[in-house]
């Protein structure tokens, strides 16, 4: 029998798990017609069909590239996409997989069929209009509201409070945001801002960052204008480029003001200044981008650049946390240091290092690795229990179709569990030492040509340490036999204050 997996969607919290189940029923029946082993079951509750971007859309893709069933079974096509080119691309991404998409309400056929591709094309179609014409009346409802400035929903910026759908000043808030303005209108850096508001929370509870910083000191809000879609942000849920958008409604000394005009203007002066300077500015590249963890937060160092008062620019690799929020006292890194002292370091090691010995290493550590199959080992036993249990409920004379109908569920879900144990166990893909050998041999020969890539290959990690310190992490990552994994040769450790570092090897 072909093995089949079922996805069933419904749209918004208008519709109730009922909807999923009056599919799967459907899709239920369809497979025992047409003598198909239902083995896996996604589905998405209160998602749109307008974009692929659904939790269980994506792991039943991941499923189909593991091949793990025969065909992908549908209620209909608007389960699947209301997009036109979703959808065909997924028929596309299905088809050269070599597995079959079908419905159990609708006759799809070979895409490459110049008539089931038209058949199918309408259907979709008529699907995409039936959501642009939906989408088009929603905003036209929508846009009523706004001309006449109603609050249409989510958070209201910080400095107001909704009272009866009117914007209300927060004088508390207000003053933060006052502040902010003041002080970027005489010449204070974001970091000088933050500092000065350290502790204040943005309206979703979180510490006022950068970003905060920005959107507040260009919100029309805080000069008395209201705006609605001022731009486009989204079209099908996806991003539209931020545009601005000619249909905006805009409506002057609406709500109360919190900034004067001549305050609001001063502000907009320096922040166009500023993105013009920024623009002409160049660009700065940073070997160790995504390398550096902060061990004091967990969050990844960021390139900055920073210039003096006489013009002389330097670069650094600061906490990500620090950067954003200030809410980290990590120390920054300089960045030629680090570079040089990484880049020194490694090209030492590849040099001195027995190409032979380390990749015999390496694929030792990846192919004695058993992949971790733990959990699904873990719920196999408690289904076959369960089975087991009702069964013998069975035997006994308690016969009922929900236990019936449970049983034939758990059984399907054993023989998934038993698929998947038995994949991992026995296609585990061998690393080839000479693979190995060749990626070393790569390194040292395009050292000067692709050293970028070569850092990415063997830096693993770099821990940036409370005290100035830090600690470089070198090896290799590799795909093995229980998937992507980081294999550590050596660490270096590096502290500036005693000008000296330590090897160690693993």
């Amino acid at each position: 029998m072909k093995k089949a997996a079922a996805y069933a969607r419904y749209s918004t919290n208008k519709q109730t798990e009922n909807s999923i189940a009056f599919q799967l029923e459907a899709i239920q029946k369809y497979c025992v017609k047409n003598n198909l082993l239902l083995t896996a079951i996604f589905k998405d509750d209160a998602e749109s069909g307008t974009n692929t971007d659904r939790e269980g859309f994506l792991a039943m893709l991941d499923a189909a590239r593991r091949k793990e069933f025969d065909c992908v079974v549908i209620y209909d096509v608007t389960r699947g996409s209301r997009d036109v080119a979703d959808w065909f691309a997924f028929r596309k991404a299905m088809y050269m997989l070599g597995i079959e998409v079908v419905s159990a309400t609708e006759q799809l056929g070979d895409i490459t069929d110049p008539n089931n591709f038209l058949t199918e094309l309408i259907t979709v179609g008529i699907g995409q209009h039936q959501v642009l014409t939906t989408r088009q009346k929603s905003i036209a409802g929508v846009a009523v509201k706004a001309k006449q400035g109603a609050f249409l929903g989510g958070y209201p910026p910080l400095g107001y409070d909704i009272v009866n759908g009117q914007y209300v000043i927060n004088e508390q808030e207000a003053r933060i945001v006052r502040m902010i303005f003041e002080a970027y209108a005489a010449g204070k850096s974001y970091n000088e801002i933050l500092k000065l508001v350290s502790g204040a929370k943005g309206k979703r509870g979180r510490p006022i960052g950068k970003n905060s910083l920005y959107s507040i000191l260009t919100n029309e809000r805080y000069i008395g204008v209201y705006t609605w879609n001022k731009r486009f942000q989204k079209i099908f849920r996806k991003w539209a480029g931020g545009k601005p958008n000619p249909n905006c409604v805009r409506i002057e000394n609406f709500i109360p003001p919190i900034i004067e005009t001549g305050l609001w203007e001063r502000v907009q002066k320096r922040m166009s200044e500023n993105k013009r300077k920024a623009v002409n500015k160049a660009k700065h590249e940073y070997l160790l981008s995504g390398l550096i963890e902060c061990t004091n937060c967990g969050s990844t160092y960021v390139g900055h650049c920073s210039t003096n008062k006489k013009g002389y620019s330097t670069r650094y690799y600061i906490c990500g946390n620090k950067y954003r929020t200030c809410s980290c006292n990590s120390k920054n890194i300089n960045a030629d240091e680090i570079e040089t002292f990484v880049v020194q370091q490694l090209k030492a090691y590849l040099l001195e290092t027995d190409f032979e010995e380390i990749a015999q290493y390496i694929a030792d550590q990846v192919n004695n690795t058993s992949p971790d199959l733990s959990r699904e080992k873990k719920e196999l036993a408690e289904i076959t229990m369960q089975i087991n249990n009702g069964m013998k409920a069975i035997l006994q004379g308690l016969d009922f179709t929900e236990l019936k109908d449970e049983i034939s569920r758990l059984q399907i879900r054993k023989s998934e569990l038993e698929d998947i144990i038995a994949r991992n166990e026995s296609n585990r893909k061998k690393v080839d030492k000479n693979k190995i050998i060749e990626l070393f041999r790569h390194s040292i020969e395009n050292w000067d040509v692709d050293l970028k890539n070569i850092i990415k290959y063997h830096i693993t990690k770099i821990y940036a340490n409370i005290d100035g310190s830090y600690t470089v992490n070198v090896g290799v990552h590799i795909a093995g036999c229980g998937g992507p994994q980081t294999i550590v040769c050596t660490t270096f450790l590096y502290n500036k204050s005693i000008s000296d570092f330590l090897k160690v090897k693993k």
